[in-house]
């Protein structure tokens, strides 16, 4: 019997389920609906919530546990495994690929040093695209954002989730120059596309690997 992950119950009239990028089930049911209706409805869709399920853990992505060490996640397009030990600092060795994190409140700990390190490198992507381009911007900020990679606000300033950290370094390239792009063009005309191509002649690559990996913006 299928058993779902979260029953949310609401003013609403009928059943309804879905199964999450994580293939978590989630049922959606009227507040005075009984369980007996609800494991009915799971089981008249059992095919099509194995088959979801399926191409989920066929992602190769996971949400991380309640114990990050041993976790794999992207940075900067490569894999890499946290390591917990009781030091008091973030070391990250590139040649292995390892973060050796703190014990103590290390899921705070990384989200900051993420958030810092992707200041850092937007920002010199950002001033060196930005001087090819003849762009100006007046800030950069790193937001926690998960819905978009990037955005370009109405007077020019640049944001951009830090999550973007986990994109290989030619995709935040792209993106950095998607949203310089769009303070020449507001709107993604076939002038905005041209602006972008003609700084990233493969920026439909890029956008495809941004959309392939959406799931990589529930991560931390």
């Amino acid at each position: 019997m299928i058993q779902p992950d979260e029953i949310i119950r609401s003013r609403r009239r009928t059943l309804s389920v879905s199964v999450d990028v994580f293939g978590r089930v989630i049922v959606r049911a009227p507040l005075r609906c009984g369980e007996e209706r609800i494991f009915a409805f799971l089981r008249e869709k059992e095919g099509w919530i194995a088959r979801r399920k399926s191409e989920a853990e066929a992602s190769s992505v996971r949400l991380p546990s309640g114990n990050l060490d041993g976790y794999a996640f992207l940075l900067l397009g490569r894999e890499c495994i946290i390591r917990l030990y009781g030091g008091a600092n973030i070391r990250f060795s590139e040649g292995t690929g390892e973060i050796f994190l703190p014990a103590s409140d290390p899921e705070k700990r990384l989200t900051n040093w993420l958030k810092r390190n992707a200041k850092r490198i937007f920002s010199g992507i950002a001033a060196r695209r930005a001087a090819e381009m003849g762009a100006s911007y007046p800030s950069l900020s790193v937001t926690s954002a998960r819905t978009r990679w990037g955005s370009c606000s109405y007077n020019n300033a640049l944001h951009f989730s830090f999550r973007l950290l986990y994109a290989p370094p030619a995709v935040i390239d792209y993106v950095v120059v998607h949203e310089l792009a769009h303070t020449f063009h507001r709107n993604h005309s076939r002038q905005f596309w041209a602006t972008v191509e003609r700084f990233v002649p493969d920026y439909r690559k890029k956008r495809d690997w941004l959309k392939e990996k959406s799931i990589l913006m529930q991560i931390f």
